[in-house]
């Protein structure tokens, strides 16, 4: 396991255990943000560590972090959701060699930006964009490309259970011409059932196509899922969570399977 990871349960694990005797908020907020469109602030620190990468079994490590930023639009009900992911910090070995070392720094930024109007009951939608922005440190850890394209989120919640989609496409625009072309298809299913104690079952995949790949290798799809806790460390709501997800298909080269460990601050916007 690497460094990165122990870190990070640590940390979780201590969390928890300060935060584990308080008393819940009338609302759960909690709760309320494993919903993408929900207007709740909120911080996740998401690590994911990737096991078996290249003919070596190399292991890579990225930690992203993810605000999440909810505005109303005025008076109308309309939600501006802004969303952050920020790879900072990003492990890349060199799977060319078993001797190969492994390349540290920030990999490329992402914003996402989804319009989302009044909820009028169970299911609920947005739309926007999402731009991916050159801003790796090393060659290896981005793609040196300015990519846009369209992103959709897609939301139905009960007392039970909440399942969501999230689609996007985006396409590079500007960046290195030496570099190659980017055009890659997202597509992030999610799924919480929600147990007693706060406790709550989730899978959430992450399907990539890269489109600009040779045929047999545009797809990663992974398996999985994981188990997590909603808890408050003292008045703030946190959420922890960790899962596994095996790459069932792959690019020859890439990773076998991900481990998953996520810790969520939580600031409800009233």
């Amino acid at each position: 396991m690497s460094k990165h990871v122990a870190v990070l349960a640590a940390m979780i694990l201590c969390v928890i255990a300060a935060g584990s005797h308080a008393q819940n908020e009338p609302a759960d907020a909690a709760k309320e943000a494993q919903n993408p469109l929900a207007k709740v602030i909120s911080l996740p620190f998401q690590n994911n560590t990737d096991f078996g990468i290249g003919t070596y079994d190399k292991t890579g490590n990225v930690l992203n972090i993810q605000p999440i930023l909810p505005k109303l639009l005025g008076d109308g009900g309309w939600l501006l959701i802004n969303r952050f992911i920020i790879p900072f910090p990003k492990t890349v070995p060199d799977a060319s060699t078993a001797e190969g070392q492994s390349t540290t720094g920030i990999g490329d930024v992402s914003y996402t930006a989804w319009l989302a109007p009044p909820v009028t009951g169970s299911f609920t939608w947005g739309f926007g964009a999402v731009t991916i922005w050159p801003t790796a440190s090393k060659d290896v850890l981005g793609q040196d490309k300015f990519s846009i394209g369209p992103s959709f989120v897609f939301v139905y919640t009960n007392p039970s259970w909440l399942g969501a989609a999230v689609v996007a496409n985006w396409k590079s625009v500007a960046g290195d011409d030496a570099k190659p072309d980017v055009n890659t298809f997202y597509l992030q299913p999610i799924f919480s059932y929600f147990l007693p104690d706060r406790w709550y079952a989730t899978s959430a995949p992450i399907i990539l196509a890269n489109w600009e790949a040779e045929s047999g290798q545009k797809w990663t799809i992974p398996l999985g899922a994981g188990i997590g806790k909603m808890f408050n460390a003292g008045k703030l709501p946190m959420d922890a969570q960790v899962s596994a997800y095996s790459n069932v298909k792959k690019p020859d080269g890439a990773a076998s399977w991900q481990l998953r460990i996520q810790l969520k601050l939580i600031f409800p916007t009233g």
